[in-house]
């Protein structure tokens, strides 16, 4: 197999991470791709995936997978093994999943509204509209309280150790920064599962 990547970008640390919280090495060849240089615009990068983006996976058979989150998932379903990042039955890997995307759609998703509207790697595609970035930080607001709120008083997102939803939300919050979105104080409970997370030996790039 193959995986497409650029080792910096939000999703694809979320499957390098993914797997070293798993204990398991990675079973691919890694092959960067240029972003911040257009590659991901090639029209051989296309033939991989036609949205242009990182990661996308390459199987044995010659066909491809992306998105960050249907790679994990096919790496959970394919190799045995490891420390349930996903949970342990099918009760928690529903409710893990169930909250990993919630991060991924309120707070990724929201961020990334903001890349498109205020980085030039987008703005020269999309255009810039300061309206819609702040829309997107009302609805980022909104679902930090809720994360909050769901989190209580836990070290880590969702049960006593770290999930994909740890995973997920490490990701997003590193790069927070890119978009002045770096997350208020008063939200101490998703601060606290950060900061946990962030000194584990899996983030390191």
């Amino acid at each position: 197999m193959k995986f497409f990547s650029y080792k910096t970008a939000p999703n694809v640390r979320k499957v390098m991470i993914y797997l070293r919280e798993r204990g398991i090495e990675p079973p691919f060849e890694t092959v960067e791709v240029d972003i911040m240089n257009g590659e991901q615009n090639t029209p051989e990068f296309r033939a991989i995936n036609p949205l242009g983006k990182v990661p996308a996976l390459q199987l044995d058979d010659g066909s491809f997978i992306t998105e960050s989150l249907p790679i994990v998932e096919y790496l959970q379903e394919t190799i045995p093994g490891g420390r349930p990042v996903l949970g342990e039955t099918p009760g928690e890997r529903a409710k893990i999943r169930s909250i990993e995307r919630y991060i991924e759609m309120e707070i990724t998703g929201t961020m990334g509204i903001m890349a498109h509207n205020m980085m030039p790697l987008y703005t020269a595609r999309f255009g810039a509209s300061p309206e819609v970035v702040e829309y997107a930080r009302r609805r980022q607001a909104m679902a930090l309280g809720f994360l909050d709120n769901y989190i209580a008083d836990r070290s880590f997102v969702y049960g006593d150790g770290p999930t994909l939803a740890d995973i997920s939300l490490f990701v997003t919050l590193e790069s927070a920064f890119l978009v002045n979105a770096d997350v208020d104080p008063k939200y101490e409970n998703i601060i606290r599962c950060y900061e946990n997370f962030k000194n584990r030996p899996s983030v390191a790039l």
